[in-house]
């Protein structure tokens, strides 16, 4: 419904966009119709069911009497927005036809697209803010190491007891 709306109210200015419109809302009905098929295999189905076992089916006669009005209703309406949309479309074919619509441009042949090339990073501030020896690259890192190193106190910090290998763990090994 909103389709058919939207291309009733720009099929003067942008006809080509109306008739694209219009074949979208196509589409969105058939695909209803195709649900309306579904839904009425399934009623038939259930009215079988309940014709082989009327007494098990309490209120169910209601209920698809309901439902098979229902189904009349929505497919009437469906049919009805396939012709007022079937309409609609011969008339922006048949304005476009006979000059009285003018489709509108292409949007390349409008707008032409516009497209940034990535710029490269500034090589000379590079080269210039760049340090030649490795030592004085890193050595922003290794002055933090040392301040957070320097922070320690030395009571903090456990004593080393042994030096080298441990003992063995039991006079076994010594054998």
């Amino acid at each position: 419904m909103r389709s058919i709306a939207d291309s009733r109210e720009c099929a003067g200015r942008r006809p080509v966009r109306a008739s694209r419109h219009l074949v979208a809302a196509q589409d969105c009905l058939v695909a209803v119709s195709v649900c309306l098929a579904r839904a009425a295999h399934a009623l038939a189905a259930t009215n079988a069911c309940l014709g082989r076992d009327p007494e098990g089916g309490d209120g169910a006669p209601e209920l698809i009497v309901r439902e098979t009005l229902r189904w009349i209703s929505v497919a009437d309406r469906v049919t009805g927005l396939a012709e007022q949309v079937a309409s609609m479309h011969d008339d922006v074919r048949d304005g476009i036809v006979s000059g009285a619509l003018v489709p509108e441009p292409d949007f390349a042949v409008r707008r032409p697209r516009i497209v940034l090339a990535p710029r490269p990073a500034p090589v000379r501030a590079f080269l210039r803010a760049r340090q030649p020896r490795v030592m004085d690259r890193i050595a922003v890192l290794l002055l933090r190491r040392r301040r957070a190193d320097d922070r320690l106190p030395a009571q903090d910090i456990p004593p080393r007891t042994c030096r080298g290998r441990a003992p063995p763990a039991s006079p076994i090994a010594l054998h």
